[in-house]
C-alpha cells in the first residue's frame, strides 16, 4: 500500500508550480514526489490555469505601477508643486529600492537554500521513512562537507 502524502507537501508543490514557475521535474527533485503524481495533482487542481492567472495579475500590477509612476512624474513636472514633486521622488526611491532587492534575490543564497532543502528532506523522511532519517543523520556531516566543496568551486 502506498504511503499517503501530506497536504502540506501537496500545497508546497502547488506553490512551487504556480508562484515560483517550477516545472514538474524540478518540483519532483525538490519534494521527492513522482513526476506522474505531480502531473495528476496539477490536472486535478488546475495548476496551469492558476499559473496563467497569477502571471497575468503580476503583469497587470507591473503595468499599473509604471502608469502610476509616469502619471505622478508628469503631474509633478507640470505643476512643480512641492508635495507632488516629493511624492514622485519618494515613489522613484521606492522603485529603486525594489530593483535592488530583486537584484539581490536573483543572487541566490545557496547555503540558506541548501539548509531549507535539508530541513524539508528531514521533515519528509521523519513522516514517511524514519529509518531514512537515521541514515541522513549519520551522514549529515559528510553531506555538508560535500556541499561546501561544491559551493567553493562555484563561488
Amino acid at each position: 500500500m502506498a504511503k499517503e502524502i501530506s497536504w502540506e507537501i501537496r500545497e508546497r508543490a502547488e506553490e512551487l508550480y504556480i508562484l515560483d514557475g517550477k516545472t514538474h521535474d524540478e518540483i519532483a527533485g525538490i519534494t521527492g514526489i513522482a513526476v506522474q503524481t505531480l502531473k495528476g495533482w496539477s490536472v486535478d487542481g488546475g495548476w496551469s490555469d492558476k499559473r496563467k492567472e497569477y502571471r497575468q495579475q503580476l503583469s497587470e500590477i507591473k503595468r499599473d505601477t509604471v502608469r502610476l509612476r509616469s502619471g505622478l512624474l508628469k503631474q509633478a513636472l507640470l505643476s512643480l508643486d512641492p508635495q507632488q514633486v516629493y511624492a514622485a521622488a519618494r515613489i522613484e526611491m521606492m522603485a529603486a529600492r525594489q530593483d535592488k532587492k530583486e537584484e539581490k534575490t536573483d543572487q541566490a543564497d545557496r547555503p540558506k537554500i541548501f539548509l531549507e532543502d535539508m530541513e524539508f528532506v528531514a521533515e519528509t523522511l521523519k513522516e514517511i521513512d524514519p529509518e531514512g532519517l537515521k541514515i541522513l543523520a549519520r551522514n549529515f556531516d559528510f553531506i555538508i562537507e560535500k556541499f561546501k566543496e561544491q559551493h567553493a568551486q562555484t563561488a
